[in-house]
């Protein structure tokens, strides 16, 4: 008989496309401004639309691109606007949200697109001010740029280039008012590699300067620290799924914090409670006021499995504690948690290559609502080969 811990998260409810589409990928990437969250498809050149504002997500308009682009492999979502990127397509197009739907506004590129750059394969947007990742510009050492919006249109205002010491800058980017971080996985220093860098720059428009090249605390090969980013009034999560804990590629994420007079500090390392080797935590982040939410695609749950899951930490009297996981109502090979995003007391993750009923890849994204979860589990119980240890009981 399996049952519940109090502590497991409750879903909601389960998103999903109709019709499904078998290696859609939905769940690959997700954005919000509550109530409107956003999920890509890119599998199927789709990116759909939710309003969440009451009870449930209601799906709304399912944006579509041209084949083969990339079409939502990454997403950014600020106001009226919406950035989707098509690194493949070295591009990012940009709707508009004008009289309850998101029309086609425009499409910015580089003005000479790099061989395997990868222009759009990060991307946020904060207010006027939208980043652009392209990890594969300078033969991999990456580059990222910053446009600003004035009436209506998106101008290119600087691009920062890769110094000598930094690999795929711009894999992961984060922007919140004057202050960039930028994720560049792949750096290291002789005789080391991938340990992984955060450049963080101050500034505005076509003027930024470094504040910070930030590193792990304890920099090792193959940590790729700055693989997944996310900041806020001047507080910045940055994963390491790579890191060894207590096992290998068991995955770290790390707090840091800015002073006033613009000097970075790291703050805290936030593990599993019973992390394992290769379940990669960190792979993706959310930050949202007192709380974080970092995902674990590759989470084992008996080593057999990979099944992926999400934990949520929470800043109270003074110090981060584990307070939540959301492994529950899992298939194997789904690979929950490849992406998270968080709004106050409601979360998702991505699914992207969930398989229930429409063969590999079609994905799902997970919806909890901690209000709406009081009132019990919605989805029966998960597969056991998925269950922590702890809850087959």
């Amino acid at each position: 008989m399996l049952s519940l811990s109090a502590e497991a998260a409750i879903e909601t409810q389960r998103l999903q496309p109709v019709p499904l589409v078998t290696e859609a990928e939905f769940g690959f990437a997700i954005t919000n401004q509550h109530p409107i969250w956003v999920v890509s498809a890119p599998g199927a050149d789709q990116v759909h639309v939710f309003d969440c504002a009451g009870a449930r997500c209601v799906s709304g308009q399912v944006l579509t691109g041209a084949g083969a682009t990339g079409f939502g492999r990454a997403l950014a979502l600020d106001g009226d606007w919406l950035a989707i990127g098509q690194p493949i397509a070295q591009r990012v197009s940009l709707y508009q949200h004008q009289s309850g739907t998101w029309v086609l506004h425009s499409t910015i590129e580089p003005a000479v697109p790099a061989l395997d750059g990868r222009f759009g394969a990060s991307l946020s947007m904060d207010g006027t001010q939208l980043a652009v990742g392209a990890p594969g510009e300078q033969n991999g050492a990456g580059a990222v740029y910053v446009y600003a919006e004035g009436s209506g249109q998106w101008t290119q205002q600087v691009r920062l280039g890769a110094s000598a010491s930094l690999r795929r800058l711009g894999h992961a980017v984060v922007i919140d008012g004057t202050t960039l971080a930028i994720g560049a996985p792949f750096s290291s220093v002789a005789p080391g590699y991938a340990e992984g860098r955060v450049w963080v720059l101050a500034g505005a428009g076509s003027s930024w300067t470094e504040e910070a090249l930030l590193t792990s605390p304890l920099p090792v090969s193959a940590e790729l620290f700055g693989y997944a980013l996310d900041l806020q009034s001047g507080r910045l999560v940055v994963g390491r799924p790579g890191a060894a804990q207590n096992a290998v590629n068991e995955g770290a994420v790390d707090v840091f914090s800015r002073s006033p007079e613009g000097s970075w500090s790291h703050d805290a390392t936030l593990t599993a409670l019973n992390g394992a080797a290769n379940e990669r935590l960190g792979w993706s982040v959310a930050l949202e006021g007192q709380q974080i939410l970092a995902g674990a695609p590759f989470a084992l749950a008996n080593q057999t499995f990979l099944c992926g899951s999400s934990t949520l930490f929470v800043f109270s009297a003074n110090q981060w504690t584990n307070a939540d996981f959301s492994e529950l109502d899992r298939l194997p090979g789904s690979l929950t948690g490849f992406s998270v995003e968080l709004s106050a007391q409601r979360w998702m993750t991505g699914a992207p290559t969930f398989a229930e009923s429409a063969g590999a890849g079609s994905g799902v994204g997970y919806w909890f609502n901690t209000v709406g979860g009081l009132f019990g589990h919605g989805f029966g119980l998960a597969d056991v080969s998925c269950m922590p240890e702890a809850l087959r009981r």
